[in-house]
């Protein structure tokens, strides 16, 4: 027997999110943009698709508007459940949901009732939910984002050697839009060993020459001279 399908809100752009957004649509649930944020009591269940960079700012924002029994993903890989928990104890249904491979998604919750929710979610889409803690989560970014940067610039290095005139940015398009910047540097500070940071760094300038992203191009210069 299918779940009963809910109203979803949206609050944030976020790749991921928009992502989620997308697959919970297909699977036949109600899912709208947020407006109104007095709004959120006519939802079953929130995504809040923001950055690491602004997530702690939009649950602030979120913990006055919402109500016991709402779900709530945040979508965020550098992130765990834990900055969640002033939603949590407002009585939602909590758990951060991120995907790390095309069809792996990290999952971390507080409790079995919300590991269980973003399971079904999850499992309507086909995805496999693999359980990660909040203090695994920054590194499993880091080692996710240098991964897809060394596989867009080995097919870039490719095209060049081989020259087979493919337009490497129209073929590889979804993967550089899911590849967020601003997600990048964030996942930069998790990383502790010297070896690893200067891998990761020139990684980032490297892309950034490579697809013209002048924004990790200059922050990861920045970083090499410090």
């Amino acid at each position: 027997m299918r779940a009963p399908r809910m109203r979803v809100a949206v609050f944030g752009t976020s790749n991921a999110g928009r992502l989620l957004a997308v697959e919970m649509r297909t699977a036949g649930h109600t899912v709208e943009a947020l407006s109104d944020l007095s709004e959120l009591g006519n939802y079953q269940a929130l995504i809040v698709a923001v950055g690491d960079a602004r997530l702690a700012q939009a649950v602030d924002l979120l913990e006055g508007y919402v109500h016991k029994g709402l779900i709530v993903f945040h979508t965020c890989l550098s992130r765990g459940v834990q900055v969640l928990d002033p939603l949590e104890t407002k009585g939602c249904v909590v758990a951060a949901v991120a995907p790390y491979s095309a069809e792996r998604w990290a999952v971390t919750t507080v409790d079995e009732l919300g590991e269980t929710v973003a399971e079904l979610v999850l499992g309507e889409a086909q995805f496999t939910a693999a359980s990660f803690s909040d203090i695994e989560r920054p590194a499993l970014a880091a080692r996710v984002y240098y991964a897809q940067m060394l596989t867009l610039l080995a097919v870039d290095a490719n095209a060049d050697v081989f020259g087979d005139g493919a337009d490497v940015t129209a073929a590889h398009g979804d993967a550089l839009t899911a590849l967020e910047s601003s997600e990048v540097i964030a996942a930069f500070r998790s990383l502790e060993e010297p070896g690893m940071r200067r891998a990761y760094l020139e990684a980032t300038r490297r892309m950034g020459e490579v697809y013209h992203r002048e924004e990790l191009e200059m922050w990861a210069l920045q970083e090499e001279t410090r």
